[in-house]
């Protein structure tokens, strides 16, 4: 199977290649997803580069059909998720330009996303004009570098946006996975790339079948753990916080029915399943009943027989139920600081855990509050009841990151950044 990953850097490499695959025309590329990237950040996003696209019953080999150039995630005030697709071409003249619009429209679509838009070094009238009507959105050379001026204090890398020790931790991984036979490929995939587009039930059935999957393979090596471990954990977050938004609409006993449902029959909304089952013991209960008669009738003396409920077995909550619920209404109670708990934990996780040393930087002091730790180890906490203790367990160093930062004013933004000198990482 190829690999998700590899797969899209390839493609977004010969994507962000000129005709003639030049060096230069692949760097300019690269050079504006980082920075458009670093720009969704700066405003608040979770930012992922060049995000693997895959398809569904595809053929061994072709399950990926193109890539996201730059994904950005954002919550609000009342943790209402919204995703983001923004294709980034480096080239000049409109060659092109009407195509990529109309591929994107199609493509929000697709991936049902809430935003597209189109970066190109220059926009020309027509394609202003037929973005209005596709409803994307278009934005030019000048525009981004008017944005990239008022958010000039943040570091231009740091974990998964060029950061230099989250690449080197990810590109580890990517050769430690292919020793790790018992961890399934498109397991990890989800969890690396396809959880951020993923709906909340589907994220926790893969969390729960990490837990198994570990349990098979035994000890995982670093810093495969850890990045298996940081990513499954913002998987977490990302459900959590999508049901947390459910919450002003139905009370948190239906969130904890519907994710039951979901997990059995795939669908949150379908419940067709359980009342077959439950029609089904009740036919088995039945039968039994039947044949005991039929032995007393004979003169036998009944025995007890316990006879497993099919309803039970196949829809018994797990245990994880009620701390995963817990997690979800302490996300809805603080929203303040829950809508940018993902940039948090990617800091942390793919920066700070690896290595890196962007994260102490004053641009993100108001992500590194006592706040943030409390709902962070509330998070791994439910994460090590549903993917098992020893993916947690990879993230105890979390433990030693210091958030005793606050969010204060900074005389300019425009400036670049300065380091915290009193902020460490470990005691």
């Amino acid at each position: 199977m190829v690999d998700p990953q590899k797969e899209g850097r390839r493609r977004s490499g010969r994507q962000r290649a000129g005709q003639d695959g030049s060096p230069a025309a692949r760097d300019s590329g690269a050079e504006l997803e980082l920075r458009v990237a670093r720009l969704e950040f700066a405003e608040g996003a979770l930012a992922r580069l060049r995000l693997p696209v895959r398809a569904d019953d595809a053929d061994l080999g072709r399950d990926v059909l193109t890539d996201i150039d730059v994904l950005a995630i954002d919550v609000d005030l009342r943790l209402r998720v919204s995703r983001s697709s923004l294709e980034c071409k480096s080239g000049k003249g409109g060659s092109g330009e009407p195509d990529r619009l109309l591929w994107l429209a199609g493509f929000r679509q697709l991936l049902a996303l809430q935003r597209a838009t189109l970066v190109r070094p220059t926009v020309s009238r027509r394609g202003r004009a037929l973005a209005r009507r596709l409803g994307i959105g278009v934005m030019d050379n000048a525009t981004l570098e008017r944005r990239e001026a008022a958010h000039g204090w943040l570091p231009s890398n740091f974990a998964h946006i060029g950061g230099e020790a989250c690449e080197t931790a990810e590109g580890r991984t990517d050769i430690q996975l292919r020793g790790l036979a018992e961890l399934p490929s498109d397991l990890i995939a989800f969890l690396r790339f396809d959880s951020l587009l993923a709906s909340p039930h589907a994220i926790i059935g893969a969390l729960a079948s990490l837990k198994s999957a570990v349990v098979r393979q035994g000890v995982l090596p670093e810093p495969a753990g850890k990045v298996i471990a940081g990513h499954a954990l913002i998987a977490l977050l990302l459900a959590a916080l999508q049901d947390a938004s459910q919450l002003d609409l139905v009370p948190a006993s239906t969130l904890r029915s519907r994710l039951e449902i979901a997990l059995i029959s795939g669908d949150p909304d379908d419940s067709h399943l359980l009342r077959v089952l439950a029609r089904a013991d009740e036919l088995v209960e039945f039968q039994i009943q039947r044949v005991h008669n039929a032995y007393i009738d004979s003169g036998a003396v009944r025995q007890p027989v316990n006879i497993a409920s099919l309803r039970e077995v196949i829809g018994t909550s797990q245990d994880y139920f009620e701390s995963y619920i817990d997690l979800v209404e302490r996300l809805r109670e603080n929203p303040a600081v829950s809508r940018n708990l993902l940039q948090t934990v990617e800091l942390v996780c793919f920066d700070a855990l690896v290595g890196g040393d962007a994260w102490r930087e004053r641009a993100f002091d108001h992500l590194f509050t006592a706040e943030h730790r409390g709902l962070i180890l509330a998070s791994v906490r439910t994460l090590g009841g549903i993917a098992g203790d020893p993916v947690a367990q990879k993230l105890e160093a979390i433990w030693n990151v210091k958030f005793n930062r606050s969010g204060a004013a900074v005389p300019d933004r425009h400036s670049p950044p300065t380091r915290h000198i009193q902020s460490e990482l470990f005691d």
